[in-house]
């Protein structure tokens, strides 16, 4: 059995309606259109705000969307205001994980349309442009399939609807409880885990003859998006919903893996 070692841990005990704390962690705003990617190039449907994102008072942090009213201010890429608000946040210049065990206890949203998501890119992401920084997508649910868990990577020549990955059906309602959900990633490896369940291993046989680009730091983003090319329309119906993250963290592996903190 391998040995974990703490390095870096977020256990979101601050009081009620606390922030992220800001030495760790940058809150996107927008609907990605002043970052030149309009819908966060997914079509998606949120407007990311600061204040929908903090902790519940019961050990929680928690993203949540909202419907906005019709005459809200905000001028979305597709025209007119803002359909929905809802958080984003990411470590980017605060936090970069090589390799390890990088872990999230979670509790999906409710509600067809919701697409939660807890994932990486590579610190080059600037510099060298994605998909060539790489990806890797711990969680994937789509909200009008609550059993269905998402794990997949990104890179040069597998991206988009063609990226490496796979979907397994859990047997649990992931918005009725919480789960862990953790990658293990290793020089020429990542495994994904549900609970104690190892569901799947990538490695660069798996992308060849396609570049393997996961051999660098990478930072850490939660988000809840709504709407968009993977969980596809959201229910008129639904006005709120909630991505709750009980704890995030990363560990060391028999002695692999390393966190270093940037301003």
């Amino acid at each position: 059995m391998s040995e974990l070692k703490l390095l870096w841990s977020q256990d979101f005990d601050e009081p009620v309606g606390s922030a992220p704390d800001a030495r760790f962690w940058t809150h996107d705003v927008g609907d990605g259109t002043s970052s030149g990617i309009p819908g966060w190039g997914n079509q998606e449907r949120e407007w990311y705000l600061e204040s929908h994102a903090g902790t519940d008072g019961n050990g929680n942090l928690v993203l949540t969307a909202e419907r906005l009213p019709e005459d809200n201010p905000l001028q979305a890429y597709y025209g007119g205001s803002a359909e929905w608000g809802s958080a984003k946040i990411h470590t980017a210049g605060k936090v970069e994980v090589l390799y390890g065990r990088i872990e999230a206890r979670a509790r999906a949203p409710r509600g067809e349309g919701t697409w939660p998501a807890f994932w990486m890119l590579g610190t080059d992401l600037v510099s060298a442009t994605w998909p060539q920084c790489g990806e890797i997508d711990i969680i994937e649910i789509r909200g009008r399939d609550p059993r269905v868990l998402v794990g997949t990577i990104h890179g040069p020549g597998y991206f988009g609807e063609n990226g490496s990955g796979t979907e397994i059906n859990t047997d649990f309602d992931m918005s009725a409880d919480f789960h862990t959900f953790a990658v293990e990633w290793l020089p020429g490896s990542i495994t994904w885990f549900f609970d104690d369940l190892a569901y799947q291993v990538k490695t660069p046989d798996d992308v060849a003859p396609n570049e393997w680009v996961f051999d660098h730091p990478f930072y850490i983003i939660a988000n809840l998006a709504m709407g968009g090319g993977f969980t596809g329309d959201i229910d008129p119906a639904l006005k709120q919903a909630e991505f709750a993250l009980d704890h995030i963290r990363v560990y060391s592996i028999d002695g692999v893996g390393s966190v270093s903190f940037g301003s």
